[in-house]
């Protein structure tokens, strides 16, 4: 039985996006976001938010997004477990992208770049 997981995460992003392709020949994107926290005790709080999108939705992430563009991400939460090096049980959570937002307009070298690169 699968349980519901729902996420929504608006940031900037960290570092431009790193895209591979699977075994399979799936694209897989991987980048992080940073999300500042609105909080009376902590005004200087940020969340650093690893994202992974697939197919389709990575490969729009690779070629329009890039470090410290603002951008909305909706997905599902995952965990990550793995043994470490010392033996000991490690573990991180992480964001499947399956839809993303942009939040700011392309610039007009943005603009240019994306249709030379279409060319």
């Amino acid at each position: 039985m699968y349980n519901y997981s729902n996420v929504t995460v608006e940031g900037f992003v960290t570092h431009n996006p790193v895209i591979k392709k699977t075994k399979t020949g799936k694209s897989v994107c991987n980048f992080s976001v940073a999300m500042n926290h609105n909080s009376k005790s902590d005004d200087n709080s940020v969340s650093f938010i690893d994202v992974e999108t697939w197919e389709k939705v990575a490969d729009i992430c690779s070629s329009n997004i890039h470090k410290g563009k603002k951008v909305m991400i909706f997905g599902s939460l995952r965990q990550e477990r793995w043994t470490g090096k010392d033996g000991k049980n490690q573990s991180k959570h992480k964001v499947i992208g399956y839809s993303i937002r942009f939040l700011e307009k392309f610039t007009k070298s943005e603009t240019e770049f994306k249709e030379t690169e279409a060319a």
